[in-house]
């Protein structure tokens, strides 16, 4: 029965009510109940409406204990009693709800059984059904919910497709409850079907580029069992090929014998050039713009020539590549040749580079083998000058192991190098480098972060002479030690800031949410670079930031305070460390 005064508020004109309908909610349920209905009752999304009227408040709460019921009843509270009324009490109008949950169902018992050809494959059967009881166990003996049971039917009849049989069918799957028990029992009958085995494949969509960029990559033979992963690894390689924007592998499946499986891939190409620029500004080298050119099919080969030029106020670069299509053993192999010239803290170089390189790339892990010679200019505050040349080798490994790569909120990253050059050999001297850095992520609570970061490294050799830029260190600005200049932490020269042999630096920095995609930071860094070990002065830098997750990754804006030279910097940077 509607309230008097509730019948009066609707016989109100609607020219006399208020334009703004706004009321409380005042819910008595327990925890495990209450994030649960904040979330979806239709009355809680309505509250922060601005067009509302008691009448269809009025609805909502006739609604409400069925609908609260049935919500309960998806987390396994099948006797749930749920009573809803409104009041009007000092003109605030407030609907009471109360939550009474009964008991919990729990899981009692899980049964899948398979029918069909797999029966006759044992190894293939024990295999599955060894798997099943283990999931199984895992729900047994805890609260039934249905996010639950829909994911145990998905995940037991997928795992039934995922190899030689991807006909396999859900006959029959049921969740019974006893009431009087407070158990559930989860049901399955998986109908298996045929095992396939692979047949030939079909390309389609190509018109631009060679048919044998996708046919190196099949390593897939005719007549081998059907794997669901085989044929995602391969439309995962042929997506991440920079000719196609767009891939799909897939099977047909016969419905008479023999049963083969034939593969169509259908890709969606780009186009064969692509041009693309950006201007921007950096805090370590300041207004900058970029060009990019890439051509997608050099000499019909499908490989790629790629060119970049960036000019920035301290740096200006140059490079272009050639990289060839992976081999069936997964590696890549570039050609390339690099110009950067620089002017920061009183040293003008000039370094040119040519290449070659051999990389592969894993899920985790990437390896990169780089034969390469390098010839530099360098010219000093005092006038002087050197022209240090080097052959050298080095290899990088990385692993990156992060729940997400462009917004990390654990795991970790870690890369350690290891090059050198022999004087006889190209160089005007030896020496060995050998360098590591990492970078560890921890969530904090619900949404605040912990991000910490370090490197290390050294070049062994009996001096600096007639070694070039790249093989020595230096410290300072974004991605360093914040509150200092760009690579101004190093080994004072001939009036100038050059490399140092060692580096060591260190930072922490804490991220705590303020308003959706925003956090504010607080960090401290430390380090810097030396000639070495005994002459290393590292320095303190601590700050205030603001982060802002992006589409494209974490965008991140610092203010610092480098306490040893006590001045203030802003720095500026954009995505992960490496």
């Amino acid at each position: 029965m509607i309230p008097f005064f509730f019948a009066i508020a609707l016989a109100t004109p609607a020219w006399a009510a208020p334009e703004s309908f706004r009321y409380d909610i005042r819910l008595d349920a327990s925890s495990a109940a209450r994030d649960l209905l904040e979330k979806h009752l239709n009355i809680y999304k309505w509250q922060k409406k601005n067009r509302f009227t008691p009448e269809l408040l009025l609805r909502e709460i006739d609604a409400l204990p069925a609908a609260a019921t049935d919500l309960l009843a998806t987390e396994g509270y099948f006797d749930a009693k749920v009573t809803a009324k409104y009041a009007v009490e000092n003109n605030t109008h407030t609907v009471y709800v109360n939550v009474d949950l009964g008991e919990q169902t729990f899981v009692a018992n899980t049964s899948v059984v398979l029918q069909g050809p797999i029966v006759e494959d044992a190894e293939r059967y024990d295999v599955l059904m060894q798997r099943f009881n283990r999931r199984g166990g895992q729900l047994e003996n805890h609260p039934f919910s249905q996010s639950a049971w829909d994911d145990f039917k998905k995940r037991t009849l997928q795992t039934v497709q995922a190899r030689q049989y991807p006909a396999a069918s859900l006959l029959s799957s049921e969740a019974l409850i006893h009431p009087e028990r407070k158990e559930a029992d989860f049901n399955l009958l998986i109908e298996s079907g045929p095992a396939y085995v692979f047949g030939p494949y079909s390309i389609h969509g190509l018109s631009r580029y060679p048919e044998t960029l996708i046919t190196e990559r099949i390593k897939i033979e005719e007549g081998q069992p059907y794997s669901r992963t085989e044929l995602s690894d391969l439309q995962s390689e042929i997506q991440n090929m920079p000719q196609f924007g767009t891939a799909l592998v897939d099977v047909e499946l016969a419905q008479e014998p023999p049963y083969i499986a034939p593969i169509r891939i259908d890709v969606q190409e780009v186009p064969l050039h692509r041009l693309n620029g950006s201007v921007g500004y950096s805090t370590n080298t300041r207004f900058k713009s970029e060009a990019a050119y890439r051509y997608h099919n050099l000499f019909n080969r499908g490989w790629v020539f790629d060119s970049q030029l960036r000019l920035e106020q301290l740096e200006q670069a140059a490079e272009v590549s050639v990289i060839l299509p992976k081999a069936r053993s997964d590696w890549e192999h570039r050609v390339w040749g690099s110009f950067l010239a620089q002017d920061l803290q009183g040293m003008d170089s000039h370094l040119y580079k040519i290449g070659v390189s051999r990389g592969k790339k894993g899920d985790e892990i990437e390896r990169v083998f780089d034969l390469q010679y390098q010839v530099e200019t360098r010219k000093f505050q005092d006038g002087s000058e050197e022209q240090p040349q080097s052959l050298t080798l080095n290899h990088i490994w990385t692993q990156r192991k992060l729940d997400n790569r462009r917004n990390p909120r654990n795991g970790y990253m870690v890369q350690a190098e290891m090059g050198g050059a022999v004087k006889s050999i190209l160089s005007d001297a030896t020496f060995l480098r050998l360098y590591g850095r990492g970078a560890y992520y921890l969530r904090m609570g619900q949404d605040s972060q912990l991000i910490a970061q370090a490197s290390l490294g050294q070049t062994f050799s009996k001096s600096p002479e007639g070694i070039t830029s790249d093989w020595l260190f230096r410290a300072g600005g974004s991605g360093s030690v914040r509150g200092y200049d760009y690579q101004s932490l190093g080994v004072k020269s001939n009036g100038s800031t050059i490399g140092g042999r060692v580096i060591g630096t260190a930072s922490v920095e804490y991220q705590h949410p303020i308003i959706r995609d925003w956090r504010a930071a607080v960090f401290v860094d430390y380090g810097g670079a030396g000639a070495n070990w005994q002459s290393l002065d590292p320095v303190t830098g601590v700050g205030v930031g603001a982060r802002w997750n992006s589409p494209v990754g974490q965008i991140g804006a610092d203010l610092a305070y480098g306490v040893d030279y006590q001045q203030v910097r802003f720095h500026f940077a954009m995505g992960l460390v490496f």
